[in-house]
This record gives structure tokens, sequence and C-alpha cells, in this order.
């Protein structure tokens, strides 16, 4: 059996698409009823539970194997994740545990309060000996569908990310990448960098954007004061914006520039190019 938290997001949801259609026993763990109704159509168990509430956490770790485990991010995601970790000790067997984390987790030089996060739930998985894999993705293709207005109302998007080259990666990729790594053996004690085919920054995507659209797409870089007062004026908390800034700095150091094979290795297959992504999600830019 595996335990998928997190089952509902971007990674998740395609997770479990996919461990389903393979024919995998999966449970996934979800916060309330409402996400619970939209697993319907799937072959899989579904535990109502939270990292806050270790007798849910223990009803939903019963009798696993491998543990996908995610929790959204914030200032207590190393708290709930090693939560999870914690009830490992109360479980039978030996569960195997794959960390969504991000790139450049493994990299003490970079610094920001995400990688911190992450940083602590991995020193706890190698301090209890817990067999476990890390995957640490680049920034999420996705990501670009939150410009989707601006580019639709002006032709424009934004981002204090200057000209970092950045190796976005499609969530599907990820999910794809998990779903190997938590039905295969020989992964324990590793960190897997999942990434795009190829790095670019934000004016290069705009450029394939514009090809795309058939228009003129720019990106325009903005400096971090100024990012910071949109998002925190967008309603995004406080935490979470900082967390987001700190984020661009590294890949301006460099820290989502490297290009993998992961994706390869593990599907068989080339990533998805942000051309393909585009490609899919053309309607939304329109």
């Amino acid at each position: 059996m595996i335990l998928v938290t997190g089952a509902t997001g971007n990674v998740g949801g395609h997770l479990i698409r996919h461990l389903c259609e393979a024919g995998s026993p999966v449970r996934a763990m979800v916060r309330t009823q409402e996400k619970a109704d939209t697993l319907r159509g799937y072959d899989c168990e579904i535990v109502l539970g939270s990292f806050e509430d270790s007798r849910s956490l223990h009803k939903a770790l019963v009798d696993v194997d491998a543990v996908f485990l995610l929790s959204p991010a914030g200032p207590r995601m190393a708290e709930q994740e090693t939560a999870v970790l914690a009830e490992l000790g109360h479980t039978h067997g030996t569960p195997r545990v794959v960390k969504l984390a991000a790139a450049g987790v493994d990299n003490p030089a970079l610094q920001g309060r995400f990688l911190d996060q992450h940083r602590r739930v991995v020193e706890r998985m190698r301090a209890d000996g817990i067999r476990h894999t890390v995957l640490a993705p680049t920034s999420f293709m996705q990501n670009l569908v939150l410009n989707a207005a601006s580019i639709q109302e002006t032709g424009t998007f934004f981002a204090p990310a200057g000209d970092a080259a950045i190796s976005h990666v499609d969530v599907r990729d990820v999910a794809d990448v998990a779903a190997h790594v938590l039905t295969t053996e020989g992964h324990d004690g590793r960190t897997y960098t999942v990434t795009g085919p190829e790095a670019l920054t934000y004016e290069q995507v705009a450029e394939r954007l514009s090809a795309l659209l058939g228009r003129e797409i720019r990106y325009v870089d903005v400096p971090p004061e100024k990012a910071r007062a949109g998002m925190l004026e967008s309603g995004l908390p406080e935490w979470l914006v900082d967390g987001l800034l700190e984020l661009n700095v590294t890949y301006k150091a460099g820290a989502a520039a490297v290009v993998t094979d992961e994706v390869q290795k593990a599907t068989g297959r080339p990533p998805r190019s942000i051309d393909d992504f585009l490609a899919d999600h053309r309607m939304v830019f329109l």
C-alpha cells in the first residue's frame, strides 16, 4: 500500500492518477470531505486526516509500504512532515518515504526558508534511519499559469528573477518520477534533482509564448521590493511572499539552471519541454 499525502495538489493529483492507472494499491490522505470528493472515480482508499492529528496519521499509515510526503509550503511544513515521520515508528514494518523537496536542498550554500524547512525533514529522516528518497524539482511549469491574466490583458508578465536560467519542469513529469521511485527498488538514500529538458530565462519563455500566440509577450523584471508589495496586495501570506523572493535569489545564483536526465531514466522518455507545456495550455493564455 502506498500512502500519498498532498493527494489533491499539483503533484499529488497526478501521482494518484498514475498509480491508480498502473493498478498500484493507493491510499490518499486528505483534510476534508470536499477534497475527498475530488478523488471520486479513482480506485484508491481515502483517509480523512491532518498532520496535526496523530490518531488520523496512525490510521493513514496502517499497513503502508511507502509514503509520498508532501505538505503545503508554510512556516509549519517541517513540523507537519516530521509528525508523519514520528508516527512511522508506531507502525509495523519499515515504510519507505519519498519526500518532495526543491532543487538545491542538498547544497548548504543555498539559503532560504523553503530549503531550510525541507532540510529539517531530510535531516530527521537520516537521523532516524528511515529509508527515504528525496525528489528535488526545479520550478514548476504550471506556475506560469499564474501569469495568465496579465498575459491576456497586457501581453506582459512580471517576476523578480532577472536573467536567471531555470530548467522548468512539468508537474506531470515530477509525478511520474515519484511513481517510479515509489514502486521500484534501488533508490534509498538518493536525492534526485528533477528538471525539464532545458534551462530558459523568463525572457526566453516570453519568446516561446510570443511564437505560440502570434503576438508579442514581454517579460518584465521587477525589483524585489515592488514584487513583494504586489504579492502582499494580492493576499499572499507574508511568510510565503518572503520565501518566494528568497527562492528567486537562489535562481539568480544558478540553483535551478541544472538540467538532469532523471525523467528520462525513470520513465524511458524525455521530459516535457516548455513548448509542450505551453501548447497544452495555450487556451489559458489567449
